[in-house]
């Protein structure tokens, strides 16, 4: 008897790979995609520093920090750039740009106003529209996710109700956890997660799986309510994988 995919019955969803807001912008590419944006006058694009594909000469690109005590907060303390890059319409017509994750990623676009806030991976931001979507930083939850989660002592927060665009490499799941419902994770894969989703982190396993199980001795542990977004080759572990194929010869 047909039952539901193990997807659906582990609760996640994954966003199409090509997706079209009806104008506005488009998710191109499959494995390795672009965001495209058709800007009307006086309308703008955020993007992180060496992220334009191309540009239509109509125009005006920009940079700024967002404040200088933010712009050093984030390369500082959050392994973010200090720089913020903007490309505005300043022409009667609707003019396009194109933007690209660093490395070959897709685009995983967000509508900020159905959350109430997400704390993401450090360099997961790929682009906004407009500047209604704040980037920000906040403090890790604990010593233990710091340490053992790999996210450092501060983490990228994305607050408001525009769009954003974050980068996920490989396969894209996304769930929304009830309240208390929880999900193990690989903590290289965790792309974001809503603000009204607590982090912490949990073993392994027993000490033989901890030291030859090759999951390193954390995991991270999420813990509803709110959206999670995982994703299933991250740059991490694609260098990883790079360099033991290397050194293998």
């Amino acid at each position: 008897m047909a039952g539901p995919s193990p997807l659906d019955a582990a609760g996640f969803t994954q966003p199409s790979t090509v997706s079209w807001s009806q104008g506005a912008w488009q998710v191109v590419g499959e494995d390795s995609q672009a965001l495209m944006v058709l800007l009307n006058n006086g309308e703008e694009v955020m993007c992180e520093p060496g992220g334009m594909l191309h540009s239509a000469p109509g125009l005006k690109p920009e940079a700024d920090m967002g404040g200088i005590g933010m712009g050093f907060q984030r390369c500082c303390c959050a392994g973010e750039s200090c720089i913020r890059v903007h490309y505005m319409n300043q022409t009667g017509q609707p003019q396009s740009v194109s933007i690209t994750p660093s490395f070959p990623a897709k685009v995983v676009p967000i509508d900020m106003s159905k959350y109430s806030g997400l704390i993401i991976k450090k360099q997961s931001f790929t682009a906004s529209i407009g500047r209604e979507v704040e980037i920000g930083i906040q403090c890790v939850p604990s010593w233990g996710v710091g340490c053992c989660a790999e996210q450092g002592c501060c983490m990228s927060t994305l607050n408001g109700t525009g769009t954003a665009f974050l980068n996920a490499g490989g396969a894209v799941f996304m769930k929304n956890l009830a309240a208390g419902e929880q999900v193990h994770c690989d903590s290289s894969s965790v792309v974001a997660v809503e603000k009204t989703v607590t982090w912490d982190i949990i073993r392994t396993g027993d000490c033989l799986f901890m030291m030859c199980g090759g999951m390193g001795c954390f995991n991270t542990l999420l813990t509803g309510p709110g959206l999670v977004i995982l994703q299933s080759m991250s740059i991490e572990r694609t260098i990883k994988g790079f360099m033991a194929h290397a050194q293998s010869g």
